[in-house]
């Protein structure tokens, strides 16, 4: 158990470990692993403070004193920019003064060095240069890049310490879009590379000279985010973050109904931490959809997400996911591991509860719903 952690805060590279002994592996202490559940667009010390209190523990805003030493008292951590993003015109005289004037800051949680390279057609190369050489500047603390296509991971899924994604799919994709970029980034990646995913919490329509033509605005409602929300965990994830609090004339508490709905899932993520940050079990379901016409997604991809996870306390669980805005049913033969598996938050005696390995159920869900089954020691 004690290994795995160790691993777990290798993997991230944003924890520290005290040692209580020169002893063993046994007598090595560790702090519990940081799982940043984060938002874009906070830029002031005022949304700090609206964030902290909403439940966040990592934004992306900038490097100043002013902004890192709030974040600090705050116990939030900060993406930032260092004043220059790779690509063309990646100067270090643009970023070495922040480098140097904020790198041992412990607000600091990763330096964010470019955004969607695979959109703006920036060469891989080009990319991997520049974080050689952001590096070589006394850059110690993680960076981080972001793509806009899953599949792009494999071009620059290897230059930075993290790798994140976005995907925003609604209204004008199907939701699935975000799983399929999710694990396209996951499988390319491997399992050992930090992976954050970003998913979508604003309307198009503040953002609408990004996409020509298209009139089909609304925020995403909160079935869609919670399932976007859990199919990133499935992956699994070492950290999500949402777009966007604050971005040109977008301010996310102005749209309560999404606001209220981001703070709800926020809330189940800290109640449920346990399945932060879980390790992916090997499974080969055997299973049936219905009806028959919607057993896969409008990604071709079956349309019940399917993932058998551990927790760091050894507890198996089983994330399953519609990804479709239909009503279907899971004909499922649960995992034969040694125990019985019960629908998290029900009791034992209800219908959903107390399921026995190696029989055969059928699970109804309605749209974008997501069921969590939980492992317990057989009686």
């Amino acid at each position: 158990m004690i290994r795995r952690g160790l691993e777990k805060l290798r993997r991230l590279g944003l924890v520290s470990c005290l040692l209580v002994g020169a002893g063993p592996l046994s007598a090595v202490s560790v702090a519990e692993p940081f799982f940043p559940i984060g938002i874009y667009g906070v830029g002031s010390t005022e949304h700090l403070q609206q964030v902290h209190e909403a439940g966040f523990n990592t934004v992306v805003g900038p490097a100043n004193k002013a902004f890192l030493d709030q974040a600090q008292a705050l116990g939030i951590q900060v993406i930032a920019s260092p004043g220059a993003s790779a690509g063309r015109d990646f100067d270090p005289s643009k970023f070495e003064g922040k480098v140097i004037d904020y790198e041992p800051h412990p607000a600091l949680h990763s330096w964010y060095l470019v955004d969607e390279p695979d959109m703006t057609r920036t060469p891989p190369w080009q990319v991997a240069m520049d974080q050689r050489l952001f590096k070589a500047h006394a850059a110690r603390k993680p960076t981080s890049l972001v793509l806009f296509d899953g599949v792009h991971a494999r071009d620059y899924g290897a230059i930075p310490d993290i790798l994140m994604v976005d995907s925003y799919p609604i209204p004008w994709m199907p939701l699935a879009h975000f799983s399929q970029h999710m694990t396209w980034a996951r499988s390319i990646a491997g399992p050992a590379k930090p992976l954050y995913a970003i998913a979508q919490a604003f309307d198009w329509y503040a953002f609408r000279d990004a996409v020509p033509g298209e009139t089909r605005f609304r925020v995403p409602t909160h079935e869609e985010l919670k399932c976007m929300t859990y199919l990133a965990l499935a992956q699994p994830v070492d950290g999500l973050l949402f777009f966007t609090f604050a971005s040109g004339k977008w301010f996310l508490p102005d749209h309560p109904d999404l606001w209220h709905g981001l703070l709800d899932i926020v809330k189940s993520l800290h109640q449920h931490s346990y399945l932060l940050g879980c390790k992916r079990l090997p499974w080969v379901p055997s299973y049936k959809i219905a009806p028959y016409e919607k057993r896969r997604s409008e990604t071709q991809e079956p349309s019940i997400h399917l993932s058998h996870l551990r927790d760091a306390h050894d507890t198996e669980h089983l994330m399953l996911i519609n990804t479709t805005e239909h009503p279907l049913t899971l004909s499922l033969s649960l995992p034969s591991s040694g125990q019985r598996w019960q629908l998290a938050g029900s009791p034992s005696g209800t219908p959903f509860g107390g399921f026995r390995p190696g029989s055969l159920y059928k699970i109804p869900f309605e749209k974008y719903e997501v069921r969590i089954l939980q492992g317990v020691e057989m009686d």
